[in-house]
C-alpha cells in the first residue's frame, strides 16, 4: 500500500533518467535519521569532540570521517543499491527496536569516557541501519551492506579489545625495531621495550604502537579494495598487508629517531617536531605503498580475466 503513494520533489540518489527525485521513502528515511541524531546528540557530540581534542582518544580520530565515507560509498553504488526498493517495516522496526534496547540498557550513556559510549554509539548505528532497512527493504540493504557496514567504525572499541590490539602492535613494533637494528649492525641492548644504544636509551611506549595509523590504513584498505579490486582474494590480500606494513613503518620511524637522538642530538626525541608529527610523512609513505599494491593486484586481476 505504501509503495503506491505518489512521489514528490527530488532525490539525491538519482532517478532512471539522471533526474534527482525525492520519494516518500527518501523523506521518511531522512526524518528517521535526523530524529536518531537528535536523540543521540549528546553522546555523538562527546565522541566527535573527544576524538578531535582529547589526546587519550587519538585512536578514534577516524570517527569524524566515517559518516562522510559511508555516504560516499552509498552514492557511488546508488544505481545498484536502489535498483529495487520496497518498504520493510517489520524487519526495519526489529532492527531499530534492538537499537533502542541497547540504548536503554546503557547504564551511563553520557559518560565522558569513550569506552562507556560504545553501547550508545552501537545503538545509534543500529537504528540508522534499521531506518534504511525500513524505508528501502532487504534487497537494497544487502546491496548497501558494505557502505552501511562502515558505520561500525563509529563505535569506540571496548577497552579490553583496544588494549589487546595496542599491546600486540607495541610488542611487534619492538621486535621489528630489534630486527632492524640487527640488520643495520647497530649495537643495542634490549630489555623488554627498552633499547639502550651507546649514548641514548629509548622506550617503545604504547603511544608508539602506531594504532592510529594502523586503523587508518585498515579502513583505507577496505575502501580501496572494494572500489578498485574485483576478486575476493585480491581484497583479502590487500587487507592482509596492513598489519605488517603498519609495523614496519612504525619500526623504521622509531629506529630513525633513535639513531638521530643517539648520534646527532637527543632533542630529536625529547623535544622535536619530527618526533611529535613525524608520523604524518611516514603514513603518507605507507599509503603510497598500499596503493602500489592495489595497482599490482589490479594488474594480476586483469591477467586472470577479472573485469576492471
Amino acid at each position: 500500500m505504501l509503495d503506491k503513494l505518489p512521489r514528490a520533489c527530488w532525490s539525491p540518489w538519482g532517478g532512471s533518467q539522471g533526474l534527482l527525485r525525492f520519494e516518500l521513502r527518501d523523506i521518511s528515511c531522512l526524518l528517521l535519521v535526523v530524529a536518531n541524531i537528535l536523540w543521540f546528540w549528546e553522546p555523538l557530540a562527546l565522541v566527535f569532540t573527544s576524538s578531535l581534542q582529547d589526546e587519550h582518544a587519538q585512536h578514534y580520530s577516524h570517527i569524524v570521517l566515517i559518516p562522510l565515507l559511508c555516504l560516499y560509498l552509498l552514492y557511488l553504488r546508488r544505481a545498484s543499491i536502489f535498483a529495487t526498493v520496497e518498504w520493510s517495516p517489520f524487519f526495519g522496526s526489529i532492527m531499530m527496536l534492538v537499537g533502542v534496547a541497547v540504548a536503554l540498557g546503557t547504564t551511563d550513556p553520557v559518560s565522558e569516557t569513550l569506552d562507556s559510549l560504545s553501547p550508545s554509539m552501537l545503538s545509534f548505528v543500529m537504528m540508522c541501519w534499521g531506518a534504511f532497512l525500513f524505508c528501502y527493504g532487504r534487497q537494497a540493504f544487502c546491496a548497501a551492506s558494505f557502505g552501511l557496514g562502515f558505520m561500525a567504525f563509529m563505535v569506540p572499541f571496548p577497552s579490553f579489545f583496544l588494549d589487546a590490539v595496542v599491546g600486540f602492535l607495541q610488542h611487534s613494533s619492538a621486535d621489528a625495531v630489534e630486527l632492524l637494528f640487527s640488520i643495520l649492525g647497530i649495537p643495542v641492548l634490549r630489555e623488554g621495550f627498552v633499547f639502550s644504544l651507546s649514548d641514548f636509551t629509548i622506550y617503545v611506549a604504547e603511544e608508539c604502537s602506531g594504532i592510529r595509523s594502523a586503523l587508518a590504513l585498515f579502513i583505507t584498505s577496505l575502501a580501496a579494495g572494494h572500489l578498485m579490486l574485483r576478486s575476493t582474494w585480491g581484497k583479502m590480500g590487500l587487507v592482509s598487508i596492513v598489519v605488517p606494513l603498519a609495523i614496519v613503518k612504525n619500526a623504521v620511524r622509531i629506529v630513525g629517531l633513535a639513531l638521530l637522538a643517539n648520534y646527532v642530538d637527543p632533542s630529536f626525541i625529547t623535544d622535536n617536531a619530527l618526533h611529535r608529527n613525524g608520523g604524518i610523512p611516514f603514513f603518507v609513505l605507507s599509503l603510497a605503498v598500499l596503493f602500489s599494491v592495489v595497482w599490482l593486484l589490479r594488474k594480476i586481476e586483469q591477467r586472470f580475466g577479472y573485469d576492471t
